[in-house]
């Protein structure tokens, strides 16, 4: 597979976690919209880190730490149109992806003291669930969109 055709797998996988989390929503399953609004980010992260970096993604669920790696390219900077503008917006994304790794649920032991701190209500799930509906639409003002018809068939 070409980087581009990773890209749109990766931004399938993120497009269905965002409708998944839609899903939660209706369902009240609020811990859990947090959850897949940290899938959806990390997938479009990870098929960005693809794109312009034309390497496999690391294996981590950093959100923070994929961006800061693709913001590093000269590929995604030249995607930038106005650098004073990205770098203040990037300062208040930076802080919400910090915020939202938080939800991350792990199932490793040392989740077991913080488990009971991840459930949230429904006024914090739509406030996670509408900041990631913001980033994922500044993420992608960056990245030139392949035409998945044209990339993956079958």
């Amino acid at each position: 597979m070409t980087p581009a055709e990773k890209y749109v797998y990766w931004r399938i996988l993120s497009d269905y976690d965002i409708e998944t989390a839609q899903c939660l929503i209706q369902g009240k399953r609020w811990t859990y919209v947090a959850f897949v609004c940290h899938q959806a980010v990390e997938r479009l992260l990870k098929g960005m880190h693809v794109y312009h970096t034309k390497k496999e993604t690391p294996k981590t669920h950093n959100l923070n730490y994929i961006f800061n790696r693709i913001i590093k390219e000269e590929a995604f900077l030249k995607e930038i149109n106005n650098m004073e503008a990205f770098r203040a917006e990037k300062l208040d994304f930076i802080e919400f992806m910090v915020d939202l790794m938080f939800y991350y649920m792990s199932d490793y032991p040392f989740s077991y003291k913080k488990v009971m701190d991840r459930f949230i209500d429904e006024e914090r799930a739509m406030e996670v669930y509408r900041g990631t509906l913001k980033l994922l639409a500044w993420l992608k003002t960056f990245q030139k969109e392949p035409d998945p018809s044209n990339i993956m068939k079958g």
